[in-house]
């Protein structure tokens, strides 16, 4: 009996919250401010991208640039994936799914530096890259994708006003995976040119 009134509760509550989302013009939002860390529950690489409307006065591939205008640039590999940090989260329901959605989601990245070209960042530290997932795919800017999790770049980071273990992703250049710095054949090379554009570094498109 008690299964059968559950059983019917939850489909009035389907019912009701259907009529609500078609109501609202589609969807429910619950707002809710919470900044615990969510798993991420899949490779970036597999969802779907899903823009942010970011405006940027540079190429970020541009590595003179990128190089000046970031307080570090390293080689390092991405250890971990801590998790999102919703700060504006809300539920959406539009008929379909319950989720989690944020205009500004920021994933949390364990990182380990391998070569430091510009500045000295820690050997292991806390990237904060602003993007994450969503119920309908990977919140990212500039339709680029999220480091994932076993893979080796070349970074650039800003430093983090509250803590000097945690950096502010900037852009990144897919080297390979996580033992590219120790078999690549052109790493010698790669890190010449790193270097050179570090020397030759753009400090015109900084903001200190």
């Amino acid at each position: 009996m008690k299964r059968i009134i559950k059983r019917v509760f939850l489909l009035l509550l389907i019912l009701a919250l259907t009529g609500l989302a078609l109501f609202s013009g589609g969807q429910i939002k619950i707002k809710l401010m919470e900044s615990k860390l969510h798993p991420v529950t899949e490779p970036f690489s597999s969802m779907e991208l899903v823009p942010m409307c970011v405006d940027y006065i540079f190429p970020l591939s541009d590595w003179e640039k990128s190089i000046g205008w970031s307080d570090y640039a390293f080689i390092g590999t991405v250890e971990e994936i801590l998790g999102t940090e919703y700060t504006d989260l809300e539920y959406v329901f539009n008929g379909n799914w319950f989720g989690l959605y944020d205009t500004d989601p920021l994933t949390h990245y364990r990182v380990r530096v391998k070569h430091n070209i510009k500045g000295e960042a820690p050997e292991e530290f806390t990237m904060l890259c602003r993007g994450g997932q969503q119920p309908n795919g990977m919140l990212s800017d500039m339709n680029r994708g999220m480091p994932e999790k076993g893979n080796t770049y070349a970074f650039t980071c800003t430093a983090s006003d509250e803590n000097d273990r945690e950096l502010y992703y900037h852009y990144s250049w897919l080297l390979g995976d996580e033992s590219w710095y120790e078999t690549a054949e052109g790493k010698d090379e790669f890190i010449k040119s790193f270097e050179d554009a570090y020397k030759n570094q753009d400090l015109s498109v900084r903001i200190d």
